[in-house]
């Protein structure tokens, strides 16, 4: 996949709930270079499928279907997770302010590339063992927003 901006290379996917009230979900993406890419109000389940994860001992009550999904990880990562290329947070809409990324799906010879919700395509990511990057442009912007 080419793009006009740099890309850079996420080092490790952290998730969790903020402890203070409103209490809001988050991923941070520890990039290459040291930084640190923020993505707030990021969908519960995906913050605990992730942490599930990276640790099996994290408990929950009731399983989502990201849950699910993790349970059955190698046939997965077989099937589907050889044609998944890596997954590039690379688009700000400029009227909602959310991120988009996108990720390359190989079928039949041909290469598709769709757009997808961040944290759902980062999940996916960290479930079939592909790399996420994070476009240099979005980190400048998202460091002088938070200024």
């Amino acid at each position: 996949m080419e793009f006009k901006d740099r890309m850079l290379k996420v080092e490790r996917v952290e998730a969790f709930i903020t402890p203070t009230t409103p209490h809001t979900a988050v991923i941070v993406c520890h990039l290459e270079n040291g930084k640190q890419f923020y993505l707030y109000h990021v969908p519960l389940e995906i913050v605990i499928a992730l942490n599930r994860i990276q640790d099996d001992t994290y408990h929950v009550d009731r399983e989502s279907i990201f849950d699910l999904l993790s349970f059955f990880k190698e046939i997965l990562k077989s099937n589907i997770g050889e044609r998944l290329g890596n997954v590039y947070i690379d688009y700000l809409n400029p009227q909602t302010y959310l991120y988009s990324a996108s990720i390359e799906i190989r079928i039949n010879g041909t290469i598709i590339r769709k757009r997808m919700i961040p944290s759902h395509a980062i999940f996916l990511a960290v479930l079939m063992g592909k790399n996420v990057y994070v476009s240099e442009r979005l980190i400048r912007q998202q460091e002088e927003l938070s200024k």
